[in-house]
């Protein structure tokens, strides 16, 4: 076959071109590919990253009913789940104007009763009932209230007419079986009276001023592990929730919090090996609550322990597993009179881990506390996803007990 014509437009000639030219189409050429295969490495990561978000999202477990309320709170809402107010100075059986007005609001999760408040069974009862009828915002109107008060015995007795009437001292003299009983017959009166959680056992062992008022059942912590078991163990038996106190340990102090600052000079060993042991062996046998203590351990931390992540965080979630919910003891307490005001101290306490901060004389400082806090989260000086943790497992809780309690009476 005889070669094509050179001007055959169907041939194509290859035309050699000046080296300088040639090499400038090569380079031309290879950042062409290098551009595409940039983008082609960008989509397949891009793939990836959706498919491994896609990946976490399947595994994610789903939301509890908990979580998707606490998620649907606002702000005030939210932090007010947090709070747990008083009503002093009140006729017996009535609702002050501020406390039905800040429940409606939402800025309180819960109440804490003095005899002056109801001393009686009875006067609880209707208490109680009016409290819960109180309308809520949103998809709170269908929790309840947290309703709490302190029945150990003896002398820390706020309802008169219901058990224990013997101290704790006494009871853990008279034997596991009697302290068993105090806290299953304590937490069926409480329980028909609308109270679902009591504000006990204490679990401190030492001769400090706790022991000198009977408030503990020994001075050694096997002992005192036992009787705390036994008392929890009774009120599980009577539906309702109890909240050991007060940890890390407050047997040794030679003062009352209530009144004043007090250290605990007592060894990190000391308090894990020992005073640790009762609060151990509660929440082993499913204690809901887990009172913190306002004394200072030096060797754990500067701060008062319910201020200290160390104590919270390391010591009583990390170390001892606890899941449930933290309360404060009383935040108007003697001990914190050096701090510039109720929001301070409130502040501190969310911050170091505290799910619920109990107010225990008056109304204003809670509803203080309340108003300081949500302007923190808004302000993003609160941590959105830990508060919305905290009052996830307030309200598991709640709703809880509120079918526990109904099954007993």
């Amino acid at each position: 076959m005889s070669p094509a014509p050179p001007d055959d437009p169907f041939v194509r000639r290859r035309v050699r071109r000046p080296p300088g030219e040639e090499l400038a189409a090569r380079r031309r050429r290879a950042a062409l590919l290098g551009v595409v295969g940039l983008i082609l490495l960008i989509v397949l990561l891009r793939a990836v990253a959706c498919g491994g978000d896609d990946e976490k999202a399947a595994k994610a477990p789903p939301q509890t009913p908990a979580e998707r309320i606490a998620g649907s709170l606002s702000s005030t809402q939210l932090v007010g789940q947090t709070v747990i107010a008083p009503f002093r100075n009140a006729a017996p059986g009535e609702i002050p104007p501020a406390i039905r007005s800040a429940i409606r609001a939402g800025r309180i999760g819960g109440v804490i009763l003095f005899a002056e408040n109801a001393s009686t069974l009875s006067t609880v009862r209707t208490l109680t009932a009016k409290l819960q009828r109180i309308t809520r915002p949103g998809a709170l109107n269908g929790v309840p209230l947290l309703v709490m008060t302190d029945q150990e015995g003896g002398t820390v007795r706020r309802v008169t007419d219901a058990a224990p009437r013997a101290s704790a001292a006494v009871q853990g003299r008279g034997g596991i079986g009697v302290v068993q009983k105090a806290g299953r017959d304590s937490a069926l009166a409480l329980c028909s009276a609308g109270v679902t959680v009591n504000l006990a056992p204490v679990a401190d062992i030492g001769t400090g001023v706790l022991s000198a008022a009977g408030r503990t059942y020994a001075a050694d912590a096997p002992t005192a592990a036992r009787a705390t078991r036994a008392f929890t163990t009774g009120a599980h038996e009577g539906g309702i929730a109890v909240a050991v106190k007060h940890f890390p340990g407050l047997g040794r102090a030679a003062a009352d919090t209530d009144a004043t600052r007090v250290r605990i000079p007592t060894s990190v060993d000391t308090l894990r090996t020992q005073d640790a042991l009762p609060f151990r062996t509660a929440i082993q046998s499913g204690a809901e609550l887990v009172m913190l203590s306002s004394a200072i351990y030096s060797d754990l931390s500067p701060a008062p322990a319910v201020l200290s992540p160390p104590v919270i965080s390391g010591e009583l979630r990390g170390r001892l597993g606890f899941r449930g919910v933290t309360i404060s003891d009383d935040l108007e307490a003697g001990a914190f009179a050096a701090a510039s005001s109720p929001a301070q101290v409130a502040r501190a306490a969310s911050q170091a881990g505290v799910d619920l901060l109990l107010y225990a004389r008056t109304t204003d400082a809670a509803l203080a506390a309340s108003r300081a806090l949500t302007s923190d989260l808004r302000d993003g000086r609160l941590q959105l996803r830990t508060l919305r943790a905290a009052v996830a497992r307030s309200i598991a809780l709640r709703t809880r007990l509120a079918g526990t309690c109904r099954a007993t009476r």
